[in-house]
């Protein structure tokens, strides 16, 4: 979309304009900012407020592996969530009994087999977001708008320009488009995608429990999809608190979230049996549909894609967001070098080495993904029992495990330079 605009209108000139105030573009204007690159960020949300993150609308937590905690420490982010956060010691996988099985199987990967305290740590989104904008807050290169949404883009020029609802426009070297799966950005550019939906929705909540989950994650297999207990602690430091991703059948997860909180309440307790003794849900619960997309290309003129606006896929193994701050590591590490070299950051090459270094990674994680979920989430007897002997295989085999867990933590393509615990190089202005 060439959008034209009037020269009365009121112009910002800023090196890279992120618009998404999601995690990741808010990690995306982190990591420039400590860099010293100008950045302006556009985000349609306003500012966080300091209510306890169980009243939040947003009930989401993230599994962070230690890759993405290395990227957000560098950024300044990290040390104001680490008094929220919840190690995750143990990743625990059970497969129900179907067929000819007479009980559950379980199977653990543990954080000690490959030589890491913990796989990562689970920290609700809110309070990482709010650890991000306060971080924004003190770097004075960068220009945090909430409140704020775009309306138009050219990036026909030798800079990109966007307009504002405000009637204010931006022109940047480069804009980064982090406004998620339906990202208007992304279609303003005229980048078209692949997409598909499964007949599934994600349920999401919070619990207290009375017995402590000792940092294990499970993960149960339901012919509907997985049901995920993720470690959190309580207000007392005690291990009692768990965040739940719970796939099921759209219609039946719809059903869910509008009827009575008892009938939900009842579901949940059939879901979990005695696990974690007596259990009582505190917050708000809620959903989200499960689909997959990936853009034709990461990149147009003067346009960069992270995130979901470049790729969605299920919530399978922690994927979503560590698998964005992927991008976000990578993307700033080519901008950094582009302009500490006094390169235009918005050029050509610079995009093309930035599509060519994540594709392969995202391609991979998705097909993973997708393969899993479809895999796990069936009723055939058949597909039960190649899952369960697959699992017990890797019960067995540790050298066979250990590989899993590392690939598990790692791109196929390898760390990102801003993941391995390296301070982010600032360019001196």
């Amino acid at each position: 979309m060439n959008a034209q605009f009037t020269a009365s209108e009121p112009e910002t000139e800023t090196t890279i304009a992120v618009v998404g105030g999601g995690l990741a573009g808010l990690s995306m204007a982190a990591c420039l900012g400590t860099a010293g690159i100008r950045t302006t960020v556009i985000d349609t949300e306003g500012e966080p407020d300091d209510r306890p993150f169980f009243e939040v609308d947003d009930n989401r937590t993230t599994a962070l592996i230690q890759n993405s905690l290395s990227f957000l420490s560098a950024c300044g982010v990290w040390e104001g969530c680490k008094e929220h956060s919840t190690p995750l010691e143990v990743m625990r996988i059970v497969n129900l009994p179907r067929g000819l099985m007479r009980k559950p199987s379980e199977t653990d990967f543990r954080s000690e087999e490959v030589g890491a305290g913990a796989f990562g740590y689970n920290v609700p989104n809110i309070l990482l977001r709010r650890s991000l904008c306060k971080r924004l807050e003190e770097l004075e290169c960068v220009d945090h708008r909430y409140l704020s949404k775009v309306t138009q883009l050219d990036n026909k020029g030798p800079k990109a320009v966007i307009k504002l609802e405000n009637g204010d426009r931006i022109t940047a070297e480069l804009v980064v488009a982090a406004d998620g799966a339906g990202s208007p950005t992304r279609q303003m550019a005229g980048i078209k995608t692949t997409s598909w939906d499964y007949p599934q929705t994600a349920i999401t909540c919070y619990i207290e429990h009375s017995k402590p989950h000792d940092c294990i994650s499970t993960e149960t297999h339901y012919p509907a999809g997985p049901f995920v207990l993720v470690p959190m602690h309580s207000q007392d430091g005690s291990l009692k608190r768990s965040s739940i991703v719970w796939v099921e059948e759209s219609n039946r997860a719809k059903r869910l979230l509008s009827g009575p909180r008892e009938e939900f309440i009842e579901a949940l307790e059939q879901k979990l049996g005695d696990r974690l003794g007596t259990v009582e849900l505190f917050g708000s619960q809620g959903g989200f549909p499960l689909s997959s997309m990936i853009a034709d290309s990461f990149h147009a003129p003067r346009l960069a894609l992270i995130a979901e606006a470049a790729h969605r896929l299920p919530p399978i193994a922690a994927q979503g967001l560590n698998l964005s701050l992927r991008d976000v590591a990578e993307l700033a590490d080519q901008l950094i070098s582009a302009v500490s070299s006094g390169r235009d950051a918005g050029s050509a090459d610079v995009l093309r080495a930035y599509d060519k270094s994540r594709r392969f990674d995202v391609v991979t994680r998705m097909a993973a993904a997708d393969s899993f979920n479809r895999f796990a989430s069936n009723n055939s007897v058949v597909l039960h029992s190649i899952r369960d002997l697959g699992l017990g295989f890797l019960r067995q085999i540790g050298p066979a495990r250990r590989v899993l867990m590392k690939v598990g933590m790692d791109s196929p393509t390898g760390t990102p330079n801003l993941m391995t615990g390296k301070p982010i190089p600032h360019i001196q202005s």
